[in-house]
């Protein structure tokens, strides 16, 4: 009895800063996601998010790590952030939202707003801070910069139209004469102190119900079922599409770890194609990436992933 509870107590050592991975569930994306005035494409096929269970390590729990292929005792940091220069991703997939409308071709026109006019500004009584700048000499903004660009562009001593908005939604338009403006080393300007934000508002909504799964991992499928929606596409195409990839603000694939464990999940999952980072391949060195169920597809952007469910046969 005395050495069952002291093989009962060992087994149940912990072990400092390791974790045991495991494989979890998949999670389809279906109700993970919507995006106002954009269903999803009629298709049998499915996005599958590949999860993995993480367990505080213990010796009885490192053994079996051990016997069984697809668990794994490793060191127990967290999944790397997006890059070396970003935070986490927040709970609203700030990212993951820029990152899809990059990939679709949508870009948010900018807002120019007015904070402030110079002393010596043409504009200045006529112009109040908040007021938005909509057009320089016919031009429409779409950035800060432009303003002065177009206006050093313009004939010397000609009169330039500049289109505002109030607040209010009022537009009015006047015309004036740019002029030296103290700290542009005499160049000429407007003397407009300008702030430029996007526009959400024109953007497609889209809307997370996540909750099953955690961390940035789940970007890269989650990425596909939103650009599916937005572009109308089928790139599903009757197939059960899984994997694992963070995405950065470039739409590269971010590492991450427990491949072994997602595949499995994948396969449980009766996938046909599990999507990985290009530079994690070696997680799965040794397994036969074309011939494996489901088929291991390496890439490094959520653009290539597109572009390969596009070109390959169902």
């Amino acid at each position: 009895m005395l050495l069952g509870l002291c093989v009962g107590v060992v087994a149940w050592l912990p072990i400092p800063k390791h974790t045991v991975l495991l494989p979890g569930p998949a999670v389809a994306t279906v109700d993970q996601v919507e995006v106002e005035d954009h269903p999803r494409p009629q298709d049998p096929g499915e996005y599958l998010i590949s999860t993995v269970y993480q367990r505080p390590a213990t010796t009885w729990w490192a053994l079996r790590a051990l016997l069984q292929s697809d668990w794994s005792l490793v060191p127990s940091d967290p999944e790397r952030p997006r890059s070396q220069t970003s935070a986490y991703e927040d709970s609203n997939h700030q990212v993951l939202r820029r990152v899809v409308y990059h990939t679709c071709g949508i870009e948010p026109p900018v807002v120019v707003t007015v904070l402030d006019l110079t002393a010596d500004s043409p504009l200045k009584g006529q112009v109040d801070p908040g007021d938005r700048v909509l057009s320089v000499a016919g031009v429409p903004l779409r950035m800060v910069r432009q303003v002065r660009e177009i206006v050093q562009s313009q004939p010397r001593g000609d009169k330039i139209p500049v289109q505002f908005q109030r607040p209010d939604g009022q537009i009015y338009l006047l015309e004036t004469v740019a002029r030296p403006i103290q700290g542009l080393s005499g160049d000429l300007g407007l003397g407009l102190l300008l702030s430029g934000h996007e526009d959400d508002d024109t953007l497609p909504k889209i809307h997370f119900h996540s909750g099953s799964y955690e961390g940035n991992s789940s970007d890269l499928i989650l990425g596909l079922d939103l650009c599916e929606r937005i572009l109308n596409l089928d790139l599903r195409r009757g197939r059960r599409i899984s994997g694992s990839g963070g995405l950065d603000m470039e739409g590269s694939l971010t590492s991450v770890r427990g491949l072994r464990q997602k595949f499995s999940c994948a396969r449980q999952a009766r996938a046909d194609l599990f999507f990985i980072p290009f530079e994690d391949a070696t997680q799965l060195q040794g397994m036969d990436f074309q011939a494996t169920r489901p088929r291991i597809v390496p890439i490094r952007s959520l653009s290539e992933a597109i572009y390969w469910l596009q070109r390959a046969k169902p």
